[in-house]
């Protein structure tokens, strides 16, 4: 593993970069769920501002569930509901997990993500079963989660309270995400980014990184 020698601290976003997402999948389940005059179609909802609402933490599991319903004429249970919004998370790689606590040896870490209590409790629930792991508070220096933080990437608050928080300079520090306009957000306070665009790219930069 290589380590700029130029950087201070390491931030990382979760869906994408630290546990594998399979997106589609999700939107798939709903247009085969879905009765066949929705009007509004699956990949729709996932920028719709109930959706972002949600990753602010300004509403409720039970509204979003209700929202949900709502939106997609539905009468889903809770538990079918959260089943479908969970289907996008696959899986976190062993070897990602060993990186982290190789890199908080000499490094502050710390994660940065887009999330919301439904996601994030089983993201930890995934965690455990493949990797033994027990919760990311134990992964990261600290966890800036949005639905817990009142805002999202890439609003420039969001980076501007991580800044805060972590007390370093923003040019000693490099961002991983998956997402262009969170990459871009970041660039604007200063921070550095890699785009993680594919699987192997996390891995990659920090075996070719000089």
């Amino acid at each position: 593993m290589k380590i700029d020698k130029n950087v201070d601290f390491f931030v990382f976003d979760l869906g994408g970069v630290i546990i594998d997402l399979d997106i589609p999948f999700t939107v798939n389940q709903l247009g085969k769920l879905l009765n066949t005059n929705n009007n509004t179609p699956p990949m729709d909802f996932m920028a719709h501002p109930v959706h972002h609402a949600f990753e602010k933490g300004e509403i409720s599991d039970v509204i979003f569930r209700n929202e949900i319903r709502k939106t997609f004429r539905k009468e889903w249970s809770d538990q079918e509901i959260d089943d479908i919004w969970n289907g996008m998370l696959i899986s976190i790689p062993q070897q990602k997990i060993k990186l982290l606590k190789e890199l908080r040896k000499t490094h502050p870490v710390f994660m940065l993500s887009n999330t919301n209590s439904i996601h994030f409790k089983k993201v930890e629930e995934i965690l455990l079963a493949d990797t033994g792991e027990k919760g990311f508070s134990g992964l990261f220096d600290h966890l800036f989660l949005s639905h817990e933080m009142g805002c999202r990437k890439p609003d420039a608050i969001i980076y501007e309270k991580v800044l805060e928080k972590i007390g370093l300079p923003a040019e000693k520090g490099v961002f991983f995400d998956d997402t262009a306009p969170n990459l871009v957000g970041a660039e604007k306070v200063g921070l550095r980014t890699v785009h993680i665009n594919h699987p192997n790219a996390l891995m990659d930069y920090f075996r070719d990184v000089h």
